[in-house]
């Protein structure tokens, strides 16, 4: 059986709406089994009722020294004898059928036609002046005598007492489910929040868990037994991971270690030549170096290498960068400007890592505008936007262009596709957002948000 309410994402709610929910029908059928007995057992019970307060009369009967017999109720019985003499009778009958004592003025028996030798632990229904009864008559032995004791209770009185006693009954056993289902559910909430605290903790512990800090692990220790083995299994995961990620990283480092040096000897031998060279050879050996660096970068962001974060200016590192491509810009004919909100913004950041994701941005932004074409630095208060006036970036590749190696098809600009993976990464480890988006100046608009959460760390 499926109910919508108790599809509830929270386990601890539904725990609590399934055990009140039990308690309401627990307490439905209590109250559907009370009704049906009432009305069954209701003959029984009256049986039972009279049975007793047949002995309760013979226990009063006393005789004098001349044989005369005379009943001496006490207490409740008195009044109720007295009070309810229409409704409630007794008779004391002697064995030859005679009424030697009676609740009132009538000294006829409450069983007429029927014999002494059956009237002896009977019970039965019949009418007394139009009224219907019950009648229990029980035999009875008084000094040596024998006397049967007749009780009658009129149908008015069970009927009464069902009137009375079913909605007393009721109302308790609805005020005792209402108390029972408020405790349950407070207290079945937080016995299950309680439970699953050590769950929370590990999930929490599995957030900080990403390519920048693979070696975490999630506590085994206070989980339950039911959860063990699926953490150990996926911390077992982490492990894997680590070491290939790892390995990856150090292929990445030694590579391009290797190759630095290769290349710096190749491009001064090539500069002895480079009269007998063709123009694009030195460009080459350049765009070669450039990768190999981006290479060594990558290897340095996304190996967990610790960040030395403090306040930076952003001002100053802007100008640095423009300093730094100022050659590219001129050489691509392409103006740069900064617009500042102020000259005291500043953001927490390794200085180092905050120049690199700016170079390539703007570096970007360069190699990207058209032959005249101005490239727009604004910086304000929690963010920097570097846009360009260049043919910008499909929506459907806004999301591709921070991949590793991604260019697009139509792109003939040289390049590896590194960079922007690179401002990606170095985004990420700071905590910050980073988005690509359409430019009023038409090209395209890459805006570096320092307050807004980062995106998701990817394995």
């Amino acid at each position: 059986m499926h109910w919508r309410f108790l599809k509830t994402p929270s386990l601890a709610l539904r725990l609590t709406l399934v055990f009140s929910l039990s308690i309401a029908i627990v307490a439905g059928l209590y109250l559907s089994v009370q009704a049906f007995l009432v009305h069954r057992f209701g003959d029984f019970i009256t049986q039972q009722s009279l049975m007793g307060q047949t002995h309760d009369i013979a226990d009063a009967i006393t005789l004098d020294a001349n044989g005369d017999l005379t009943v001496r109720l006490q207490g409740q019985d008195v009044e109720s004898f007295d009070a309810f003499f229409a409704n409630l009778k007794y008779r004391v009958v002697s064995s030859d059928g005679q009424v030697l004592a009676t609740s009132d003025s009538d000294f006829s028996s409450l069983l007429p036609g029927v014999s002494m030798d059956q009237q002896d632990g009977r019970y039965s229904r019949t009418e007394i002046n139009g009224t219907p009864f019950h009648v229990a008559s029980v035999r009875h032995r008084v000094q040596g005598r024998d006397y049967w004791v007749q009780v009658g209770r009129s149908d008015r009185f069970a009927k009464l007492a069902q009137e009375a006693i079913a909605p007393a009954i009721a109302e308790a056993v609805g005020i005792m489910a209402a108390l029972a289902i408020g405790v349950l559910a407070v207290l079945s909430y937080w016995g299950v929040r309680s439970v699953l605290q050590p769950i929370r903790l590990a999930s929490q512990a599995a957030r900080t868990v990403g390519q920048n800090n693979l070696s975490a692990r999630i506590p085994v220790d206070p989980l339950p037994a039911e959860i063990r083995p699926l953490v150990i299994a996926f911390n077992e995961v982490l492990a894997r991971l680590e070491v290939a990620f790892n390995a990856q990283q150090r292929f990445f480092a030694n590579a391009a270690h290797e190759l630095k040096t290769p290349i710096a000897l190749l491009r001064g031998q090539l500069e002895v030549q480079v009269e007998r060279l063709p123009p694009q050879t030195l460009d080459d050996v350049d765009a070669l170096g450039r990768t190999v660096n981006q290479l060594l970068h990558v290897a340095e962001v996304t190996g967990g290498r610790p960040l030395k974060k403090q306040p930076v200016s952003l001002d100053e590192v802007t100008r640095q960068v423009c300093g730094f491509l100022s050659w590219r810009a001129q050489k691509a004919e392409v103006s740069v400007q900064i617009v500042r909100e102020s000259l005291d913004l500043e953001v927490m950041a390794d200085s180092g890592e905050l120049f690199v994701l700016m170079k390539n941005l703007v570096e970007n932004a360069v190699d990207h505008s058209p032959q005249g074409g101005t490239v727009r630095i604004s910086l304000t208060h929690g963010r920097v936007r570097v846009e360009d006036e260049g043919q910008g970036v499909a929506e459907h590749q806004r999301s591709q262009v921070f991949e590793r190696f991604w260019r697009a098809a139509d792109n003939t600009k040289p390049g590896s596709g590194l960079g922007l993976s690179i401002c990606m990464e170095v985004a990420r480890a700071h905590g910050w957002q980073l988005k690509c988006m359409p430019s009023m100046l038409g090209g395209a608009l890459f805006e570096l948000d320092f307050e807004a959460t980062a995106f998701e760390h990817r394995l």
